[in-house]
């Protein structure tokens, strides 16, 4: 008896200490869970009669639990209050649980045994464990020197365990100069979600669309952080000093409650308070804004001495390559001038060449297509005369920036072979052939005043009708009418999208939401999980700000589970809205990776959640 004393105390000392040490690290949430557990918490173990308690059903390692069913419980009656739900990145992983909460209102006195509780969810079956509640006639104090009793110690500062930081590649360029940017989120041991791209203010610069975020860990004066970093392209519109920034990123940060829960098999030993009972239900977020300092930032002129007159203002170090297919053609046939500009700098900037003549030809506009260093002009050229002998040659005009110079890159002229029509179609003036009577003026033809009788009238119309009596005319007549009122219909519906925003977003909602999901198709057939969870999230932000006239870059599943609570939306809808954005998060900011089979279920029911918010009446 006394060995298997010693070895539970062993095992309590054991949890603890491994509990200590992922709270210490970092991990607000039971990252290490690989299966679902399922446990059952109250806020306090002794109530008076008159009071209430708080029942939590935690699900850990899960977000898309329904809420279960209560059974009867002897002493108590149950009301479903809501479910809150949690989830952590740190390192590339992701952890979540969701807690199912309950208010018990004692009906009589005593000591009671809730639960133990049992669930089936997708075929598994899951028990909890069981409580103890004792019901008490007079007011129950809680002892102060409890362990579970004992508050946690408040965070006052937290700007140096976590900020923003904005670097820019460099504080001084030329106007259309391109100019990496880096925005970092520094967190040192804190819970941290709901993380949100970072806006910044960039007047006076034009910004690109941030790349996939970086996660690492960097060391600050001795201090581990872990970083998620954000990378874009920026470059000035007009000369300038400029101030860039501040970047601003919202977060939600996860925090302990003042109170932990006593677990149910205490027994006086500091360490039998149920550890995991602070890992599930026990945490409360709280938003937070973010801000970097700015930079100071000069935008140079580009030099007027010795630009070129076609210079467009394409800033870089390019190459250009021409080839003109096919090199034998006939009058009139088309020919495929393929440009491909390579190089680094501003692609923004870069336009096609143009044929530094076009006598000869009939030109049509390039068609455009961008890649990642590269970009592409396709344009169609007719020569429209046998006497070309060649294409003139093509020019693309840059500033290096390296040597601070203009260059001019010519290719060309390209020699052809315009070859004549084999059937040519002379013009020819047709006469019609005179015909001279030889009958005298004066005399008349036999059987000129010959006028033959008609055996058939024809049909018989009555001469002289009332046109307002005409049937069609009336009809016609409403036209008009017709025309006015759905003219005014229009214009009343033009002014209500201009004057009516929010009207104008629900209108316009599911028509970008097509369009988007269009997009998403096509990453799904690449596949491209990440480019495909963007647009997903994108899509999702969009459709419900626009849907319930809300900020779509704050669109989260708390914001949503907050708007849509008390609206009577289905717990089925709901538990899709929370899978969307969880497998986003997954995505987005973990970088776990999906099989094309989750992809394709997350896209099902992105479109089943808007379709049934369309055919819903709000």
């Amino acid at each position: 008896m006394a060995k298997l004393k010693d070895i539970t105390r062993g095992l309590r000392f054991l949890i603890a200490g491994l509990a200590f040490a992922f709270y210490v690290s970092g991990f607000t949430l039971p990252c290490f869970a690989k299966e679902l557990n399922f446990e059952a918490t109250v806020d306090r173990n002794k109530v008076s009669l008159g009071s209430s308690l708080q029942l939590a059903l935690s699900f850990s390692n899960a977000q898309d639990i329904p809420a279960p069913q209560l059974p009867n419980i002897e002493g108590f009656q149950s009301r479903y209050i809501g479910p809150a739900t949690m989830m952590s990145i740190v390192n590339g992983k992701v952890s979540g649980s969701i807690t199912h909460n309950y208010l018990l209102l004692p009906t009589k006195t005593g000591t009671f045994k809730i639960g133990p509780f049992k669930f089936e969810h997708n075929g598994d079956k899951y028990t909890s464990n069981q409580l103890n509640v004792e019901v008490l006639q007079g007011q129950v104090q809680q002892a102060p020197n409890q362990p579970g009793n004992q508050p946690e110690p408040e965070i006052h500062d937290l700007s140096n365990r976590i900020f923003v930081t904005m670097q820019a590649g460099k504080n001084k360029a030329y106007l259309n100069e391109t100019v990496p940017l880096t925005i970092k989120l520094y967190v040192n041991r804190l819970g941290v979600r709901d993380i949100q791209y970072p806006e910044f203010n960039h007047d006076g610069f034009s910004s690109g669309a941030f790349e996939k975020p970086r996660q690492y860990q960097e060391t600050r004066n001795g201090v581990y952080f872990d970083v998620i970093e954000f990378n874009t392209l920026i470059f000035g519109l007009r000369p300038g000093e400029f101030n860039l920034g501040p970047a601003n990123i919202k977060c939600n940060l996860i925090v302990r409650k003042q109170a932990r829960r006593r677990s149910p098999f205490a027994s006086g030993n500091s360490f039998d308070t149920d550890i995991f009972s602070d890992f599930f239900g026990g945490y409360e977020t709280y938003p937070l804004d973010l801000k970097s300092g700015d930079i100071a930032f000069t935008v140079l002129p580009l030099p007027e001495e010795s630009k070129p007159a076609n210079f467009s203002g394409a800033l870089g170090n390019f190459n250009l390559e021409v080839t003109a297919a096919p090199s034998e053609v006939k009058v009139g046939d088309p020919i495929t001038l393929k440009m491909i500009i390579s190089g680094e700098g501003n692609f923004t900037t870069v336009l096609p060449p143009k044929l530094k003549s076009e006598n000869g030809f009939k030109v049509y506009e390039p068609q455009i297509k961008q890649e990642d260093n590269e970009k592409k002009f396709e344009q169609i050229i007719m020569p429209m005369s046998a006497d070309i002998k060649e294409i003139p040659a093509l020019s693309f005009d840059f500033f290096d920036i390296q040597s601070g110079q203009y260059k001019t890159i010519t290719r060309g002229p390209f020699p052809i072979t315009v070859l004549k029509p084999e059937k040519e179609e002379e013009s020819k003036i047709v006469e019609s052939r005179q015909v001279f009577s030889s009958v005298p003026a004066g005399e008349e033809k036999l059987g000129r005043d010959i006028i033959y009788i008609k055996d058939n009238l024809g049909p018989i119309k009555k001469k002289d009708g009332y046109l307002y009596k005409n049937k069609v005319f009336l009809i016609l007549q409403l036209i008009p009418l017709f025309l006015y009122l759905i003219t005014l219909m229009i214009y009343a519906k033009q002014k209500r999208l201009k004057t009516d925003v929010r009207y104008a977003r629900g209108l316009l909602a599911p028509r970008k939401a097509a369009a988007s999901i269009r997009q998403a198709k096509r990453y799904l057939d690449k596949p491209d999980a990440q480019k495909f969870y963007d647009t997903l999230f994108t899509t999702l932000q969009q459709y419900l700000g626009d849907k319930f006239h809300l900020s779509s870059k704050g669109i989260t599943i708390s914001v949503i589970d907050e708007h849509l609570r008390n609206t009577g939306v289905g717990e089925e809808v709901l538990a899709k809205l929370r899978d969307i954005f969880r497998e986003c998060d997954m995505v987005r900011y973990a970088s776990s990776q999906l099989t094309r089979e989750n992809m394709r279920d997350s896209l099902v029911k992105l479109e089943e959640v808007i379709d049934y918010f369309q055919r819903r009446k709000t």
